[in-house]
């Protein structure tokens, strides 16, 4: 019996991923790819933001076709901001899968119910949910039964380790004697995968997050011995050789049950995020000059701040943003703002049913722009996200370096550069011959498991 296992080995930069293979840093992923379909270059959707990328990959869709247009958006008719960052209302929306409030959100047919259709069963560890027969947590150990704290995971990234160099001290053994269940995120991840198998569940998805907050954290190209200490876990290396081991022990743990075939990429880039205050951004300072606000409301901000809601920007990445008009009236202002902002790339919007590129000072048709090499596949991502009706009326992103947030990260993405837009993809199967392709779409890798399911 074969079993099918997605693994979102969440926000890695491919130019660091493919440097660990090539060095020998990633022993098992590199023994899986011998017999898989590898994408090289694995470009994601528009945002490149995770809440957008999972839902692409479990459905095989655009954004202009499953709804989740980014980590947040503002809904008009309820005149309502929904937010899936930690910031905001992960509890509700991201973490607790008993709300279940994506399945509202997507509306596009899940990986999890074409599976039943072909009668396997399902379970999710991972954000994207509806449709799967079992729903597990992906940052405790266990069903998720409604989760509303998420603070361990902050304090449990500091005991990370990976073989060779990263050596547990008597302090650490400790702690996990005293506290065995503060494991890593990506060990629950595999435990409850291995619970599902177990179940009897034949298809499904695990998020890898440890990767992305790494990145975040210390820069996507942080490596071990040049930004890394050997005790610290203090680089995207450690968490990228840390996933390897974690999908390794999976493998094994899975094989027991059922020959796996396991798909292992990445939901989007990341870019590196200039050092400096200019380059933090807040959006309400780019807007000064009308009364801008994100993460609540329009009531909320009027009470709060006794002046007329104007604009509302809901930022993912946060290397892109939505812009929303509550005064139709300041259109040509915000134009006029966004394309002389330092901070901002591309402003794109919809005018006479065409779709519109700003670009420094310069507005054309998006089928008439030429965005090149750096650029990959935008003109079909933009459209792939823009003809929904959740989108703001206009889409920034930030120029390189930049990101619309005051935080401390030395990572970001959203975008549509290379960096923020680039993963790879391995689809391994032991009775394949190592397929070498040099470029794909997230959204290529569901369909090529269904060939597979099919042909099994």
């Amino acid at each position: 019996m074969k079993c099918f296992i997605t693994i979102i080995l969440d926000g890695v930069n491919n130019k660091t991923f493919w440097k660990l293979m090539n060095d020998g840093k990633l022993p098992f992923i590199e023994e899986l790819s011998k017999n898989a379909i590898v994408f090289r270059e694995c470009y994601t959707v528009f945002p490149s933001a995770t809440v957008s990328g999972h839902a692409s990959i479990s459905t095989a869709e655009f954004p202009s076709t499953h709804g989740l247009v980014g980590q947040s958006w503002y809904h008009r008719e309820r005149k309502e901001f929904i937010g899936y960052d930690f910031e905001l209302t992960m509890p509700d929306n991201w973490v607790d899968a008993s709300t279940n409030l994506n399945d509202e959100h997507l509306i596009a047919k899940t990986s999890f119910e074409i599976a039943k259709e072909k009668g396997l069963r399902t379970f999710s560890v991972d954000l994207v949910r509806k449709g799967a027969d079992l729903k597990m947590s992906f940052i405790k150990p266990g069903l998720d039964k409604g989760i509303t704290s998420v603070g361990n995971l902050s304090f449990l990234r500091r005991f990370a380790r990976h073989r060779g160099a990263k050596k547990s001290s008597f302090v650490k053994k400790l702690i996990k004697k005293l506290f065995p269940l503060h494991v890593l995120q990506q060990e629950i991840a595999v435990r409850n995968t291995t619970k599902a198998i177990e179940a009897g569940c034949r298809f499904g998805v695990t998020w890898f997050m440890e990767s992305d907050a790494a990145s975040h954290l210390y820069g996507p190209d942080s490596l071990e011995g040049v930004q890394g200490k050997p005790y610290i876990y203090d680089s995207a290396e450690d968490a990228i050789r840390d996933a390897d081991e974690e999908i390794e022990k999976l493998y094994k743990n899975v094989s027991k049950f059922c020959e796996p075939i396991i798909a292992i990429l990445t939901d989007h880039g990341q870019s590196r995020v200039k050092r400096g205050r200019k380059y933090r951004v807040d959006l309400t300072e780019v807007f000064s000059e009308v009364n801008a606000f994100t993460n609540i409301d329009p009531h909320e901000y009027e009470r709060r701040t006794g002046r007329r809601a104007e604009l509302i920007y809901a930022s993912s990445g946060p290397r892109m943003s939505h812009l929303y008009l509550l005064n139709d009236s300041l259109r040509q202002k915000v134009l006029d703002m966004a394309m002389d902002a330092d901070s901002i790339e591309f402003v794109f919007f919809r005018e006479e049913g065409d779709v519109k590129v700003a670009f420094k000072d310069e507005i054309m048709s998006i089928n008439d722009f030429e965005f090149g090499e750096e650029y990959p596949e935008a003109k079909r991502r933009v459209m792939g996200l823009i003809r929904n009706g959740r989108c703001g009326d206009f889409v920034i992103t930030a120029k390189k370096g930049y990101q619309f947030e005051k935080s401390d990260y030395n990572g970001a993405h959203g975008g549509l550069n290379y960096d923020d837009s680039t993963g790879f993809a391995i689809i391994h199967a032991s009775s394949l011959k190592e397929n070498i392709r040099e470029k794909g779409m997230v959204t290529d890798v569901l369909p090529e498991i269904f060939r597979m399911m099919d042909n099994a």
